[in-house]
């Protein structure tokens, strides 16, 4: 049994030296988070940061100071200081050069030598400065705006705000049901802003006053609003917090709330930091380079999920899942079977079925919630189920009714399970369960547990060095990292039927696990229609359709894949692809973004593989040959 005890979640922050910060705020500074750097945000992510460093002499980022909103606007005295303090914090940290800006640099212009103009909390902006603004957006500028942007005039009035809708491509919504208490916002995988990101990835927000929502319009939103009353979410459908919008030759983003504004708590913190890396990439058209989330660029993954639902009479087991079988038989669609042995072993036909059309997963052997029972009672439960039901490999558990404690997590470690499947998860891909805030391990650990090292997710950016390191870990580095227990989330809550929930979920580009119980939904039922309707949809629109424990392998072993950029010249570009698994890949799909039409005509120099510009996203996807385990070395050559 691997040791799991690599998850701690210990902050560390980087320890940085800035003379310009006023150093009675340095306690409660939020500073870069120490897996986050601009050449590689995340581990699946590399950026080209030479367009910010090639004359130190000209910064290409300008930090905006709204004078006249802190002089005139908010009565807020702090809010102007900390969104332009957090800021400096972080383009610091990365080690991005830059200058501040305030209205007397706007009057005559901005200045072309920068490529992205960063205005958190700026309110009022008098008439000449919009003009100013929306010229240099439209001649190939970025911009990143924040807070209430342009709502008033120098001296304080409302104005008028098409320019914003212009700009930024949504309506702004001004008078929404109030959220006193914050909200959350998701994080979809519908633009390149969130590369690296967990798709569906909620952020915590502080509350808003007043709360400014922007309903897209030629804009993109990046995710959805989400409120934490759910009886109210209805309202707040088609509105977001963050839009992203290509105006003529530039791009712009906007965020209702500050940097300040987002919890501190560690993954909130890396999340935020690398959207906004990715913003900084993505407006000034550095090359990045991601991987695509699904096998193959599939828009989304699917996975049917049947389930069962406490408390019903097991006799209402056969209309419901005859009729099941039947639909996925006809599509020819795969299934996972989570269904109590209790109930279903003794029907060995439709045990036969279930086996030849996908897999079968193990709840326990009755529909009896785990939630408080003894970790051995737990553990000894599902272990009868898997002798009833015939299953050699414990794969996924799903928890009756979804319940589950400290002590279901211990018991799926005794049994050596890969996931829990999970309803009401804040994302909508599989992730890992921290440990440490579920159970209590603290006497089964010595001293030298304690004093062990994290494993990193990925190498550290050591400033000073040119790049980051490419070397592959060893096979025995790689056998001594932990086997963690995943979460798969089952998409429920997310719309009142599949096909609206499908939806959702497609446009976010993530991961839908349908919930199917087939014990409540009669042959003729309006949600057997829906389901059949949905899984339909699901395999017309190339959706990768698979059981959950392929999607959740799929993506373990694609976390352990990295690119790094080698070397990057006028017609060609090298590429390491560090496979850090025990395992060969196949199916990986690379995604490149830079300079308009740069890399359309490119192709994979002397090796296999196949490339294709999608002209409509501006991007490229590199189809990958199969990647071998430690260093792949690629050569990209186009024609410029």
């Amino acid at each position: 049994m691997k040791r799991r005890f690599a998850h701690i979640a210990l902050p560390v922050l980087m320890v940085m030296c800035i003379g310009s910060i006023a150093g009675s705020r340095s306690a409660d500074a939020q500073a870069v988070q120490r897996l986050i750097n601009f050449q590689q945000p995340s581990r699946a992510v590399a950026m080209d940061i030479l367009p910010y460093l090639d004359d130190p002499k000209k910064p290409r980022v300008a930090l905006f100071r709204s004078i006249q909103t802190d002089r005139y606007i908010t009565s807020d005295t702090t809010m102007v200081d900390n969104a332009t303090y957090y800021w400096e914090l972080l383009l610091l940290g990365l080690r991005i050069p830059f200058k501040f800006i305030d209205e007397r640099d706007l009057g005559g212009g901005i200045d072309n030598d920068y490529y992205v103009v960063i205005m958190p909390a700026t309110e009022a902006i008098s008439s000449r400065q919009r003009r100013r603004i929306r010229d240099f957006v439209r001649d190939g500028g970025g911009l990143i705006a924040s807070g209430r942007f342009g709502l008033f005039d120098e001296e304080g009035q409302t104005t008028e705000n098409n320019w914003f809708g212009d700009l930024f491509g949504a309506e702004l919504v001004a008078s929404p049901k109030a959220q006193p208490y914050g909200f959350l916002q998701s994080i979809d995988g519908n633009t390149p802003l969130v590369n690296g990101i967990d798709v569906g990835f909620h952020m915590n927000v502080a509350a808003q006053q007043p709360l400014m929502l922007a309903k897209p319009t030629d804009g993109q939103a990046v995710g959805r609003f989400i409120t934490y009353d759910p009886r109210d979410q209805a309202e707040f459908d088609s509105l977001t917090t963050i839009v992203y919008n290509e105006y003529d030759e530039g791009r712009a983003v906007w965020m209702r709330f500050n940097p300040q504004d987002v919890s501190r708590e560690r993954e909130q913190q890396e999340n935020y930091q690398r959207l906004m890396v990715n913003a900084l990439g993505l407006l000034a058209r550095t090359t990045s380079i991601s991987f695509a989330p699904w096998p193959e660029a599939r828009p989304m993954a699917f996975s049917v999920a049947a389930m069962a639902a406490a408390g019903f009479d097991p006799l209402t087991y056969m209309d419901g899942l005859e009729k099941m079988l039947d639909i996925l038989d006809t599509q020819q669609i795969p299934g996972s079977f989570f269904l109590a042995s209790e109930e279903v072993h003794a029907f060995q036909d439709l045990m036969v079925r279930m086996r030849d059309m996908g897999e079968i997963g193990l709840t326990t052997e009755n529909d009896f919630v785990l939630q408080g029972q003894p970790m051995e009672v737990q553990r000894d439960r599902v272990l009868t189920a898997r002798q009833q039901l015939g299953v050699q490999e414990i794969h996924g558990v799903y928890p009756p009714a979804g319940f589950y404690d400290g002590n279901t997590i211990r018991a799926m470690e005794e049994i050596e399970a890969d996931y829990l499947l999970l309803p009401s998860q804040p994302r909508l891909v599989p992730g890992v369960i921290d440990w440490w805030e579920q159970v209590d391990y603290r006497e089964r650990l010595t001293l030298e547990d304690l004093q062990e090292a994290e494993v990193e997710e990925m190498p550290l950016f050591v400033p000073g060095e040119e790049s980051v390191v490419s070397t592959p870990m060893t096979q025995a580095e790689v056998k001594e990292l932990p086997d963690p227990l995943s979460i798969i989330p089952v998409t429920e809550g997310l719309a009142s039927s599949f096909e609206d929930s499908y939806e959702i979920v497609r446009n976010a580009h993530g991961y839908y696990v349908l919930p199917y119980y087939p014990e409540t939904y009669l042959a003729r039922s309006v949600q057997a229609a829906d389901f059949e309707t949905t899984i339909a949809r699901a395999k017309r629109e190339g959706a990768w359709i698979a059981p959950t424990s392929d999607v959740l392998t799929w993506w373990r072993r694609r976390g352990q894949v990295r690119p790094v950029i080698a070397s990057i010249g006028r017609d060609e570009m090298h590429l390491d692809l560090i496979n850090d698994s025990e395992y060969t890949l196949s199916g990986l799909v690379l995604e490149i973004r830079g300079r308009e039409g740069q890399y359309k005509d490119m192709r994979i120099s002397g090796g296999e593989g196949d490339t294709q510009y999608i002209e409509e996203l501006d991007v490229t996807y590199v189809y990958l040959p199969t990647l071998q385990q430690g260093g792949n070395r690629i050569i990209l050559t186009w024609r410029r």
